[in-house]
């Protein structure tokens, strides 16, 4: 009965512990995926799960979250040429040119590691 009762308290807290307009003042994080070179061999094991960066987005300016200290951060137009570049030395906003527009690639390399995803400005 308790197994149950729990099952039940869970489902209906889920929708207020999941609710994305609370984090950081309704902004969503920009999704990035892991890119993977299929020429570089792969290590026999992850010696442990891979922390995605996160990234909230309000106009030009870019909230980094603590775990992207040490990560390069590279804007790229459509024919894959660098229009920003920054390294995140502290936690903290990154602030972007006002003179870029439009849709772009967004690529965070921490180590050997790089994530993608795609910024709208």
């Amino acid at each position: 009965m308790k197994k149950i009762l729990l099952f039940f308290l869970c489902i209906l807290t889920m929708p207020i512990m999941l609710d994305a307009s609370s984090m950081n003042g309704g902004d969503l994080p920009l999704p990035l995926l892991p890119k993977i070179d299929p020429t570089s061999p792969l290590p026999p094991y992850q010696k442990s799960p891979i922390l995605t960066p996160v990234f909230y987005q309000d106009g030009y300016t870019l909230t980094a979250s603590s775990y992207t200290v040490g990560s390069t951060v590279e804007l790229l137009d459509e024919d894959d040429n660098v229009v920003f570049s920054t390294y995140i030395y502290i936690e903290g906003d990154i602030q972007l040119p006002i003179t870029l527009a439009g849709t772009y690639t967004i690529e965070v390399t921490r180590g050997s590691m790089t994530f993608i995803g795609e910024i709208e400005l």
